[in-house]
């Protein structure tokens, strides 16, 4: 009798916990739905935004820029802003919109699972998308401030016939939105360990925060555009674009990895001197 009831409370304990398991796996999908359609939503909007349009996200970008460079720029309705001096102008184009949806369906799609609620993962979803955006403002200005000075820095000596203008354009854009895409996820998986006390040993961080955002980056700049181009047959310049910037977030995903082995290194070092002192 005694084993009967036992096996009564399992049974119980299993369908509960099935139970829960099916719930968390719909709120999640709702979740999932809901930024996939946000990023269509944006994507179809922004193919056809003017600088008008876009002014949510290209007016504060601007000030940004202007505060990192010191460089005025005018608003011109339907252009953008521009700089008449540096003859540079901050168009839709340049706008980060793609950065922002990367690391927006990145942030979702790598943390919700861990809510342990319909309101937390609601809450989640808002907060990726404000997080998202502000980050993109931070990182594009960056970018735009040192789009303006590099090639004034390096002359036109430098740019050859295989480094051309545009070439180094797309270097310094791969450069600084892959490493930012990767500090970032980095950051939000550290605060989310620290707050779950969850520990895991250097070389399982290093890999973890390497993958997520390696894949999320490829599969928004290189993946969709992919189906779009495999949709129009049409391959013209892609397989050379998809080379280059292969071969740029390679590099940068070994200076990454040998950053975050240095520093993990140097504090294991750090630690055994510091015991070694109080011993």
């Amino acid at each position: 009798m005694r084993t009967g009831s036992l096996i009564f409370i399992e049974i119980q304990f299993c369908a509960g916990v099935d139970h829960k398991m099916k719930k968390d796996l719909k709120n999640n999908l709702i979740i999932y739905f809901s930024a996939v359609l946000a990023v269509i939503a944006v994507k179809v909007y922004y193919r056809t935004a003017d600088s008008e349009m876009l002014s949510w996200i290209l007016a504060p970008t601007t000030w940004w820029v202007q505060v990192l460079s010191g460089i005025s720029f005018e608003k011109m309705a339907y252009v953008g802003y521009v700089s008449h001096e540096y003859q540079f102008i901050i168009a839709p184009s340049c706008s980060g919109v793609r950065f922002l949806l990367t690391a927006f369906v990145m942030m979702v799609f790598s943390f919700t699972h861990q809510m342990d609620s319909r309101g937390k993962k609601i809450v989640w979803l808002g907060a990726s998308a404000f997080f998202s955006y502000v980050s993109t403002i931070f990182v594009n200005g960056i970018r735009i401030t040192v789009s303006i000075y590099l090639p004034m820095m390096l002359g036109n000596d430098v740019l050859t016939e295989w480094l051309t203008a545009q070439r180094l354009h797309t270097m310094i854009g791969t450069v600084i939105y892959f490493s930012m895409l990767l500090g970032i996820y980095c950051l939000v998986q550290c605060i989310w360990s620290h707050a779950a006390m969850r520990e895991g040993t250097g070389a399982r961080r290093i890999t973890k925060c390497l993958v997520t955002p390696v894949f999320w980056y490829f599969a928004m700049v290189l993946g969709v555009p992919f189906l779009g181009r495999l949709y129009r047959n049409d391959w013209d310049g892609f397989w050379q674009y998809a080379l280059f910037v292969t071969g740029i977030c390679t590099l940068v995903v070994l200076m990454f990895g040998l950053l975050g082995t240095a520093v993990r290194r140097f504090g294991n070092a750090g630690a055994a001197f510091v015991c070694g002192k109080k011993t």
